[in-house]
Order: C-alpha cells, then structure tokens, then sequence
C-alpha cells in the first residue's frame, strides 16, 4: 500500500482503532498503543488479501496487539470510572453528557468486556455478524447469541443503575 493510499486509509481507520484500545488500555498508553497498532497495520497492509473489509482486517490487528499489550505486561488493568466521561460522551466539556457518560461507563462496567466488544463491535462500529466474528475469533451464530446477551445484560444493569439514581 502506498503511502497516499495509507493516508485515505488512515482517515477511516484510526477513529475505530482509537475507540478499540481506549476501551481496553489505561488512558496514558492509549495514543502509544494506538500508534504502535497503526504502525502494524501499516507493516502488515501488503498482506491484506481483501477477504474481508479493511475496517474488520485492523480492527483484528488490533484486538491482537491489545493481547499482546497485556501477555507482555502479565495484567489486566480496567479503565476507571472517573475516565469514562471522555471515553463515552466524546470529550470534557459536554455539561450535560457527563452524568449520563458516569451511568453508561457504570453499567458497561458490569458487563463481561466479550458483551461490551460484541456491543462496540455490532452497535457502534458497525460491523456485520461475520466481520465481528472474524475480529472475535467466533461464528457469526455466536456473535449474535452474544449480542443478544449483552443486550439484556446491559438492560437489566441500566434498570438497576438509574433506580439506584432516582
């Protein structure tokens, strides 16, 4: 892939993957591992065989190399409540998102992060059954089944995060 090409590329590939490792790594190695997963993709672009859509290609790339962010490391560390209004709401500064941004980090937080990335993966990135299975290693069948899942989970934890708030 050349490097004009890379760059068009890049437009629509780092939002996605930025979203990915900011829901999956501390706060202040989020742009390094990003960087690092962007390098990757770079590296790698000339294998892309087009058998599935690039977004799903590097979105793949990325789970691995958060993987591989945690094997090294020998931990898993969550994002803290108190960074989930930039993560969710899109950013300091949005006054009445915030506390909206604090119920929904909250209840993603109770959920298994397989449901939380079938929900990212399906619901806000957009991806197709078969693209997320290919980026979960799992079947479409299996995809779905989860998100259906993650769906009641996430109803039944918002049901009892806004009464506990009212």
């Amino acid at each position: 892939m050349d490097s004009d090409l890379f760059g068009q590329a890049y437009d629509v590939l780092f939002p996605a993957v930025y979203r990915y490792v900011r829901l999956r790594v501390p706060a202040e190695e989020t742009e390094d591992v990003t960087a690092e997963i962007m390098a990757r993709i770079w590296k790698a672009s000339g294998k892309f065989a087009g058998k599935s859509s690039l977004k799903t290609w590097a979105l793949k790339i990325a789970a691995n190399h958060v993987a591989d962010y945690y094997r090294r490391r020998k931990q898993v560390t969550t994002v803290p409540l108190n960074e989930q209004p930039a993560l969710i709401a899109g950013g300091p500064g949005l006054d009445d998102s915030v506390p909206e941004a604090l119920l929904l980090g909250s209840v993603f937080a109770r959920l298994p992060e397989n449901q939380v990335a079938v929900m990212e993966f399906r619901l806000i990135e957009g991806l197709s059954a078969r693209e997320t299975a290919e980026v979960m290693g799992a079947t479409p069948q299996a995809v779905d089944s989860l998100l259906y899942r993650a769906k009641q989970n996430f109803r039944r934890a918002w049901e009892q995060e806004t009464a506990s708030v009212l």
